[in-house]
């Protein structure tokens, strides 16, 4: 009995086998035809995808054009780190201005004699022995130059370039991480497409959608070119 058990798998292959099916039948899956159809359909929309990313901008580019949109460039960050240094070095100047001016008046009369003479050449109207005037106008201005040479060996503000290294860190992540998602999205479509209108809808939405991020994120630069490959129709 243990003998036939190969004998009986050996059997069940060959009826399996699509090549020895009964006379009639049809066998299931695609044909050679179909199968070679599908392979160039998806050999064009590779080639229109590898078309359409070619003229769009890099990923490089795209990091490099929201760096510079956010003013976060490692160059203008290490220029920063420098200057906050070394900006020990330099005084903090205070500078001021005062000015004032003005006037002292002083009349004197005589009890022995209240009544003085006036002559036409110096009237005095008030019968005043003794009329003084004064002037007390000033002008001062000060300067100060003040070193916080503490700075040289630790300045705070070295902290906050910091912070601005970290959001730079975070933003080209960001940035790239929504790139190539984006991609990803495109050549989906393009290369096996849902066949449903309603899920195709979100998907192009969801595409659109990406496209839009990183077109904010690079402050309008990416929009110009993307798609540039793209016929209307395919649009």
């Amino acid at each position: 009995m243990m003998a036939r058990q190969p004998f009986l798998w050996s059997l069940v292959v060959v009826l399996a086998n699509p090549a020895y099916a009964q006379p009639g039948e049809q066998p299931t899956g695609p044909t050679p035809e179909e199968i070679e159809a599908r392979m160039a359909q998806k050999r064009s929309a590779l080639a229109k995808l590898n078309a359409i990313l070619k003229k769009e901008p890099t990923v490089k580019e795209v990091q490099d054009a929201t760096l510079h949109f956010y003013k976060l460039e490692p160059e203008r960050l290490a220029k920063m780190a420098d200057a906050t240094h070394w900006k020990a070095l330099l005084p903090e100047f205070e500078g001021g201005i005062d000015n004032s001016t003005g006037k002292n008046f002083n009349y004197t009369k005589d009890g022995f004699f209240p009544v003085l003479p006036s002559p036409p050449e110096n009237p005095n109207p008030g019968n005043f022995k003794e009329r003084t005037e004064g002037t007390s106008d000033s002008f001062l201005w000060r300067i100060r130059a003040v070193w916080n040479l503490d700075r040289l060996v630790f300045n705070s503000e070295e902290l906050d370039v910091k912070s601005l290294n970290s959001i730079e860190e975070n933003l080209v992540r960001e940035v790239t991480t929504l790139f190539f998602s984006r991609r990803r999205q495109l050549a989906s479509l393009l290369i096996s497409a849902p066949e449903d209108p309603e899920e195709l809808y979100y998907e192009k939405l969801k595409l659109e959608e990406a496209t839009a991020t990183i077109d904010a994120l690079t402050g309008g630069m990416f929009a110009k070119r993307a798609f540039k490959g793209l016929s209307d129709q395919d649009q």
